[in-house]
């Protein structure tokens, strides 16, 4: 419901003239990221500072290239892959479709960009914690799962590196893949430098 109004949000927000003017150029970016596992569902994780956290991490980066675009709206394409430290490693590999929506002028210098990433999501082990307990508690398998990742960009006209925020969501789909309806979430925090 949080993630709904969220993006209800941005489209009333398209219609105000404080939108920054993104470049063509440059649509092409390298990004590392860092952040720490929840030990709640997708809506939960999303409250940052009042979410559980279990003892595991995620670190690593990836490419996204922005292949076309509108004036709201930019697609493109995803892929990247994490190491999840913690009781057990295992590592994450990623692909998808980039949605990034024109960017919100906070200041004259300073824009919010909002994305989106929709794909599949492979790990080579389950880790514990909230997936391997989903796992029993389904009879699941989360090797192979969705990805959905939004996302918030703070940037800066003059520089070619950010930064940015995302939710780093693994999920069945209601028992679409895997027979399983959730598996982890992470709050992350990363850089990005554009070529």
């Amino acid at each position: 419901m949080r993630l709904c109004r969220a993006c209800a949000l941005v489209f009333v927000l398209a219609s105000k003239p404080v939108w920054a003017d993104d470049s063509p150029d440059r649509q092409r970016n390298f990004f590392v990221m860092a952040g720490r596992i929840t030990s709640s569902d997708m809506a939960d994780s999303l409250g940052v500072v009042t979410s559980g956290y279990e003892k595991n991490y995620v670190m690593g980066g990836g490419f996204q290239n922005l292949t076309w675009r509108s004036n709201l709206v930019q697609i493109g394409y995803e892929v990247g892959a994490v190491l999840r430290k913690g009781d057990r490693d295992t590592t994450e590999i990623w692909a998808g479709i980039l949605s990034r929506f024109r960017g919100l002028r906070v200041s004259r210098h300073m824009t919010i960009t909002p994305s989106i990433i929709f794909g599949l999501s492979h790990v080579d082990g389950i880790q514990n914690g909230r997936e391997a307990e989903l796992a029993d508690e389904y009879q699941g398998d989360p090797s192979l799962l969705f990805y959905l990742s939004p996302e918030l960009e703070l940037s800066h006209a003059d520089r070619d590196w950010s930064v940015f925020w995302r939710l780093h969501h693994r999920s069945g789909g209601g028992k679409t893949l895997g027979n399983m309806r959730g598996a982890t979430n992470a709050n992350a925090v990363g850089l990005r430098f554009r070529f």
